[in-house]
């Protein structure tokens, strides 16, 4: 069965639709939980927007954050692995700093990054895509 141009083109317009549809529902879900830094103003959410970096949250409301995620979006989290992207990290605060310190230096590897854009691409698909292995 042949589709013509026109269907096509609509079908692409419609899942286009859908995802803009989903980007701004991700939106909505993580803009209230945003805060300024010392002296700045909110970073625009964007598909780079860094929860790690950008959220002011600790261990364990990250953990609610992406449960709360996966079930909302309807997304299955086969594959995520909570601690790729947030290390806890329960050493007392001079460990932290070393641990800091050697990240800075690239001699201690950094957890990976995890962006709004992963949301977005995961809620848009139904499943979590990010890479499983550290």
């Amino acid at each position: 069965m042949k589709l013509s141009t026109t269907s096509v083109r609509q079908n692409q317009g419609q899942t286009r639709d859908r995802q803009r549809a989903v980007q701004e529902r991700v939106y909505e879900f993580i803009r209230p939980l945003r805060q300024p830094g010392i002296l700045r103003k909110y970073r625009p959410l964007s598909p780079a927007f860094s929860l790690r970096n950008d959220l002011n949250m600790s261990w364990d409301e990250f953990d609610h954050l992406m449960n709360d995620f996966f079930l909302r979006f309807s997304v299955n989290a086969d594959g995520y692995d909570h601690l790729a992207y947030f290390p806890e990290d329960n050493s007392p605060l001079p460990m932290k700093m070393v641990r800091c310190l050697g990240r800075w230096a690239g001699a201690v590897e950094s957890p990976r990054p995890l962006t709004l854009g992963m949301l977005v691409e995961a809620a848009v698909t139904g499943r979590w895509i990010g890479q499983t292995q550290r």
